[in-house]
């Protein structure tokens, strides 16, 4: 099999509320179809376990349970997004949070209703919040909301850790080569061969060349929510309950789409310096 030989492929499914794109390198369509069409149905199952817009999903099974005082036995993929993500925020001093569900849901009503929630409601919501309440029995793979009301978001994370399971997927089913973006979200495998330095990523219009890592881009000028003539970004800060009120943009590449995508929202809402460092910590690259 000569590398060569290897043509080029794209595949898109709607998934998670936004569109997934992939793109391999292979000899022939057949092994590109059968391999892409496996990572889709990997994605449909992520988004049956990690979506909060479906009430059947698992997480939302799972914060129905919340307050009960009950452990969840729960997926593997589950357990091991929570674990990623209370890594995330104590790496992050908390900017980044996935019980930030409750505000998510007061800020999806409020943005219905064209007003802002009132600083009585996003108290009570900041009552439900904190990765503290999440509580992990390793014995059994089983999980305890401590709190009733707990919602968990994956929005800030989700997404990169799907991309991250489908490459997976896509590597056990022999592709060498492979890009898969959705929402702002890139990852990357080993370069294609006509383009042995990388794959060509443009940010902010400067051109890189990327294998083997993850690219997230956080706080689209155009996703905000206008009230009283002030626009409100759709990244909640946990700490104030507020979207950020100037819409700004910020890019990061690291090891994979997961540190990629929880990075980048983290540092959207971070100091600069703060951010800088955690970066750093992380092996990230930033891109503003």
């Amino acid at each position: 099999m000569q590398l060569s030989a290897q043509k080029r492929f794209e595949f898109t499914h709607p998934q998670m509320g936004t569109m997934f794109r992939v793109v391999v390198h292979t000899t022939d369509s057949l092994s590109a179809k059968n391999a892409t069409q496996k990572a889709f149905i990997r994605l449909d199952e992520l988004n049956l376990t990690l979506s909060d817009y479906r009430e059947d999903s698992e997480v939302n099974t799972l914060c129905r349970t919340a307050g009960s005082g009950d452990y969840i036995k729960v997926s593997l993929d589950l357990w091991n997004i929570l674990q990623e993500s209370v890594k995330a925020a104590q790496l992050s001093d908390r900017n980044f949070d996935v019980t930030i569900g409750p505000l998510t849901q007061l800020w999806r009503r409020m943005k219905r209703q064209k007003q802002l929630p009132t600083p009585a409601q996003i108290s009570e919501a900041k009552t439900k919040i904190g990765i503290e309440k999440i509580v992990f029995n390793n014995t059994n793979q089983s999980v305890m909301l401590e709190t009733k009301g707990m919602r968990l978001d994956f929005g800030g994370i989700g997404k990169g850790f799907a991309e991250d399971e489908m490459m997976k997927i896509l590597k056990e089913n022999g592709i060498k080569s492979a890009l898969i973006e959705a929402g702002g979200n890139i990852v990357v495998s080993n370069s294609p061969v006509d383009s042995p330095k990388g794959w060509e990523i443009i940010i902010n219009n400067e051109k890189y060349f990327l294998k083997n890592c993850g690219i997230s881009t956080s706080g689209d000028a155009y996703q905000f929510v206008e009230i009283d003539g002030k626009k409100y970004t759709h990244i909640l800060d946990p700490k104030t309950g507020i979207g950020f009120a100037e819409p700004h943009q910020i890019s990061i590449i690291a090891k994979n789409g997961t540190a990629s995508d929880w990075i980048s929202t983290a540092l959207y809402l971070m100091p600069k310096e703060k951010g800088k460092k955690l970066a750093k910590k992380q092996k990230a690259k930033i891109i503003q």
